[in-house]
């Protein structure tokens, strides 16, 4: 186990970089930090924004990486160089105008990489292009904030999860609304597709896991063990697992074909804001209310 430390504030984010030698993580201290896994240490640290980093993702092939602010920004850097013997470089870099209305709840990169979405505090999600962060399109339907956005493996299906107590599914090429989940009962705050794309597990407020048909939009599944908010859940690679964080201040790990949770970890970080699982696998991290960020093996 490692334990990185740095930020202020809690972790609100973090991402690996594909390759995996790099962590990066938002905080409400303001700052985004790189984190060089193979030294344990800082690499590089971002300050100019005016209010709390809260999402961020890398774009599939790992040369962009792209994070939102509650100061209603969304950033996108070109990353044009990093090895473990040479200091990480940035390409140019890009900010959107300030037009969220509540700032940027969520965000995710399409497979392509080609455009990412926005979750916005005014219930709309917002699309745009990579090489333009100035014209997105809009998709609306939701009445509350959009607190989680994740692409299908396909790339053709959005779903969206919302403070409205409901999960939309949308066809993510045309910014149609295809059906609407209903069923929680307190805010959404992350979903996760399965790798097969068949399945959608979405969690929140309610401090349950909801398990989705995505076939027959209906639900199939509940798993039950967290006594407060989930606050992140993801899938392993092979499906058969998913981890989910939580405010009451653990990270589980459940057997998607038992519902039986098969480990629990509390590493007395405080509340557990964000959760992510290396490329391989092989390990994870998660981001605390204290401001540590603990990288554990998961096997």
């Amino acid at each position: 186990m490692l334990i990185l430390r740095g930020h202020t504030g809690p972790v609100r984010c973090l991402a690996y970089s594909p390759d995996g030698c790099l962590l990066v993580s938002g905080s409400d201290d303001k700052t985004v930090r790189f984190w060089d896994l193979t030294r344990s240490e800082t690499c590089h640290t971002i300050e100019d924004h005016k209010d709390g980093v809260r999402v961020l993702a890398f774009a599939p092939d790992g040369k962009r990486l792209t994070w939102g602010s509650w100061d209603d920004t969304v950033t996108l850097w070109k990353i044009e160089h990093y090895t473990t013997k040479q200091r990480l470089r940035f390409g140019k870099g890009a900010r959107s105008p300030a037009t969220h209305a509540g700032g940027v709840w969520s965000l995710a990169f399409e497979p392509g990489g080609h455009f990412f979405l926005v979750g916005c505090g005014n219930g709309s999600v917002k699309q745009y292009w990579t090489g333009d962060l100035w014209k997105p399109r809009t998709f609306t339907g939701h009445t509350w904030p959009v607190n989680a956005v994740k692409l299908s493996p396909s790339g053709k299906l959005l779903a969206t999860g919302s403070h409205d107590l409901t999960v939309c599914l949308w066809e993510s090429n045309w910014g149609r609304e295809r059906t609407t989940l209903t069923g929680h009962t307190d805010w959404v705050r992350c979903i996760a597709f399965s790798p097969d794309g068949l399945t959608l597990a979405s969690a929140g407020d309610e401090a349950m896991i909801r398990f989705w048909d995505v076939a027959e939009e209906k639900e199939k599944a509940v798993f039950i063990g967290h006594t407060a908010a989930v606050r992140e859940i993801v899938f392993s690679a092979d499906g058969r697992s998913l981890f989910s964080a939580s405010w009451d201040e653990t990270v589980r790990v459940w057997d998607v074909t038992t519902g039986c949770q098969r480990t629990a970890f509390n590493w007395n970080i405080g509340r557990v804001h964000c959760l992510a699982l290396a490329p391989d696998g092989m390990t994870a991290a998660v981001g605390g209310q204290d401001g540590s960020i603990v990288v554990w093996d998961v096997e």
